[in-house]
């Protein structure tokens, strides 16, 4: 990447009266180029193979076990110990919710009551 400061201008023309000034204004601007460039990445190449031993000795003579050779050796092991560390953060979650609102109309409800009506009639 790439930069240079460039100034940028920009003029306009503010009339009073009977004049015509022209107004400029200037501020600097960074402009940035990328530019894609190859990059050779090694792998190196590693195994293990028996390299053969000449051992040299009179012929006919045989192998004898010898006394047990003992040596400290130090190896490096390289291992993966993750630690998880865990809280509990509380996450605010909204939706909308449809709760039914009863609506009240005045309705005219109708009882029949039972009256004793009376009417004298003369015979």
């Amino acid at each position: 990447v790439s930069c240079t400061t460039e100034v940028e201008e920009k003029c306009e023309d503010e009339t009073s009266g009977y004049t015509t000034n022209t107004k400029c204004s200037k501020w600097p601007k960074e402009v940035c180029s990328v530019e894609k460039k190859a990059v050779k990445k090694y792998t190196p190449i590693t195994g293990c193979t028996k390299e053969p031993r000449e051992i040299c000795a009179p012929a006919g003579c045989g192998f004898k076990e010898g006394d047990e050779e003992c040596y400290d050796k130090v190896q490096t092991v390289v291992q993966d110990a993750p630690k998880e560390q865990c809280t509990l953060e509380p996450q605010r979650t909204c939706k909308h919710v449809t709760k039914l609102v009863p609506k009240l109309e005045p309705k005219e409800e109708c009882v029949d009551v039972p009256k004793e009506v009376c009417t004298r009639s003369r015979t």
